[in-house]
């Protein structure tokens, strides 16, 4: 393992992590540009953006699987060259309807090759605690890339075109996926002194796993497809929504987006807070998804208001659904450490939140467009995340029923 207690690890899986988010989100952020630019419609923006998600999602079923039995670090290394391969060849790709669908899928796939083997460096290379503040880190970091892809393609669309955006991220993929040939190489895909090192706190955590794989993991899965309709569809239009409701043009609607990633820092850190005080990930999730609730039910009753109000209810709903992802999607997975099947677990519950962003990239995008605007949406926000919450109560009970 590298030395420092893992500091080191942490760092530099944090700018992978950062690395992906920002040659995942580059698209999204330049969505509304494209459309402006090459007269493309929404609906088949929204399906080059679901491809994505849709192939993201079903290829961690394979890619946890696969970081459970190979050297995680050389499927890391592989989603790095692929990934910036398909954002340099992108801006080419947006001339064709079917080029640019096919590009974005095999992003996707890219993309679903970076989180399984993350957390199975984690979990084979770091204590339980140092596992939550790893996974804490790369979120952070994941944000810290959607304020600066959002920046970037602002500045882009403004002084040079949209396309300069995926050049640069596939620049950057490219010159991170030299830092890990040399860096990662020196990682153990298992170190087995971790396991020893678990706190008494940790253990009693953690064990009933079994449990909750047999009886509580189907409606948290579910509930994660809510989270993923909710967190990624408001990513990808929220450029859109405000530039429709608000009328900040394409540049300004794009910047003011960058406020979400911080809302969401906040969240992720108010989640840890409450796990402290309420003892699971689950009810940290269910109160994050009442929070969400209240916040779609304002968007609704105001139409998304004045702009001082409409942005700041849209980034505390995205953001509530950001701590749902870190309690449920991150943290959950390090119950299963132990069993070895980290990688898969976490492949599992991770590919649910992009079924539910490619139900909502293409899907807001259609709604929206047969009602002529968003209030239909925000509708579907309040049904999205209720039924959520009845999903996670009964996996919070059938979780409770299963216990030793």
């Amino acid at each position: 393992m590298m030395k420092n207690d893992g500091t080191r690890l942490i760092a530099l899986c944090s700018a992978i992590y950062f690395t992906s988010y920002l040659t995942r989100k580059a698209y999204e952020a330049s969505i509304l540009a494209i459309c402006d630019d090459t007269g493309l419609a929404r609906t088949a923006a929204g399906l080059a953006g679901t491809a994505t998600v849709a192939v993201y999602g079903g290829g961690q079923f394979f890619t946890g699987w696969l970081a459970d039995r190979v050297n995680p670090g050389k499927i890391v290394l592989a989603a790095l060259l692929l990934t910036s391969a398909c954002n340099a060849a992108l801006p080419v790709a947006a001339g064709s309807v079917a080029a640019l669908v096919a590009v974005n899928a095999l992003n996707g796939f890219a993309q679903a090759m970076f989180w399984p083997p993350l957390v199975k460096i984690f979990a084979g290379n770091l204590t339980a605690e140092r596992y939550k503040v790893a996974v804490f880190a790369v979120n952070v970091a994941a944000n810290a890339a959607i304020v600066a892809v959002f920046a970037l393609v602002a500045g882009c669309i403004r002084f040079a075109g949209w396309r300069l955006s995926f050049w640069t991220v596939a620049a950057v993929a490219l010159a991170m996926a030299a830092v890990w040939r040399v860096c990662g190489s020196r990682l153990q895909p298992d170190a087995p002194g971790c396991a020893r090192q678990q706190s008494a706190a940790v253990h009693d955590a953690r064990r009933r796993p079994a449990a909750l794989a047999a009886a509580g993991l189907l409606p948290v899965a579910l509930a994660i497809v809510c989270m993923g309709v909710m967190r990624d569809g408001i990513e990808a239009w929220a450029p859109s929504i405000v530039n429709d409701v608000f009328g900040l043009g394409a540049s300004g609607s794009t910047l003011s987006v960058a406020l979400l990633p911080a809302f969401a820092v906040a969240s992720m850190s108010a989640a840890r807070w409450l796990r402290t005080v309420l003892g699971d990930e689950i009810k940290v999730a269910l109160v994050l998804f009442a929070l969400g609730l209240a916040c779609a039910a304002a968007l609704l009753a105001t139409g998304g208001g004045p702009l001082a109000a409409g942005l700041p209810l849209l980034a505390i709903l995205s953001a509530a659904m950001h701590g749902a992802n870190l309690m449920l999607v991150c943290e959950l997975p390090g119950r299963f450490a132990k069993s070895g099947r980290v990688g898969t677990i976490s492949g599992i519950l991770n590919s649910g939140v992009y079924v539910g962003a490619a139900l909502s990239i293409y899907g807001f995008a259609a709604l929206r467009d047969h009602f002529a605007g968003w209030r239909p949406v925000f509708a579907l926000w309040m049904a999205t995340i209720a039924a959520g919450i009845v999903l996670l109560a009964l996996a919070l009970r059938a979780v409770r029923r299963g216990r030793p």
